[in-house]
């Protein structure tokens, strides 16, 4: 019998996708990742296909046999200018929010043939703060908290988890950032993380060692959520 564990990864080209992908895929799982550019890392299977377009999802599930273990929805739109702009907002949310939804749909029966696990990625963009440069991406990245704890709920009785990562200031090319990498002065930490230590959380609650772990909101943000505002100016 074949144990190897199957994994789909969206937004598996660039970033915190591309870390995940690379872990999983050294530590001996089948990946599939699935983005616009195929420039994936050289153990990662490619699929280059919007990520939320539910035939995509479907031929990624086909490569798997149909059994996944884990499904990583890390594809996304970066923050953006046009907060007045309803075709922007309705793209944000498409990609953003109802990719992440179509991508647990159409995985479903596989994850609960595998009794998988699922992470969202998330920001705390959103959940703890507002953005009055880009309200779409806050609202949907506020939105995948909800559809976690409810998808947690609908996958419960297969044994198929859900659970939201919530990066904060992470080095990626996703968005520019407000100071350099290593001086963060909005940051307790101090400097901003890297798409390796958030894949690192990712793969731990894509592991066994998270069994007991289903609609959970997991920080990764080198305290920046709980800083006091006033931090933010302070040396």
């Amino acid at each position: 019998m074949n144990d190897q564990r199957h994994a789909i990864v969206t937004g598996a080209a660039s970033g915190i996708g591309r870390a995940t992908a690379a872990r999983l895929a050294d530590v001996g799982w089948r990946v599939v990742g699935i983005d616009l550019n195929g420039d994936m890392p050289a153990n990662v299977r490619p699929l280059i296909a919007d990520a939320a377009d539910g035939a995509a999802i479907r031929s990624a599930v086909g490569l798997l046999d149909g059994r996944l273990n884990g499904l990583v929805c890390s594809a996304g739109l970066a923050p953006n200018d046009l907060w007045d702009d309803t075709a922007a907002w309705a793209e944000m949310l498409r990609v953003d929010l109802t990719g992440p939804y179509i991508a647990a749909r159409e995985c479903m029966p596989a994850l609960a043939a595998g009794r998988g696990s699922v992470v969202l990625v998330g920001s705390i963009v959103g959940p703890v703060e507002g953005s009055a440069r880009s309200p779409g991406y806050a609202a949907a990245k506020s939105g995948l908290e909800g559809l976690a704890r409810s998808l947690a709920l609908v996958g419960a009785s297969d044994g198929v988890r859900f659970n939201v990562v919530e990066p904060g200031a992470i080095d990626t090319p996703l968005d520019a950032p407000r100071f350099p990498a290593n001086d963060r002065p909005d940051v307790p930490l101090g400097r901003m993380g890297t798409a390796d230590e958030v894949a690192a959380v990712i793969c731990f609650l894509l592991s066994d060692d998270a069994s007991y772990v289903t609609g959970s909101i997991l920080r990764v943000d080198g305290g920046r959520s709980i800083a006091p505002p006033a931090a933010f100016t302070r040396r």
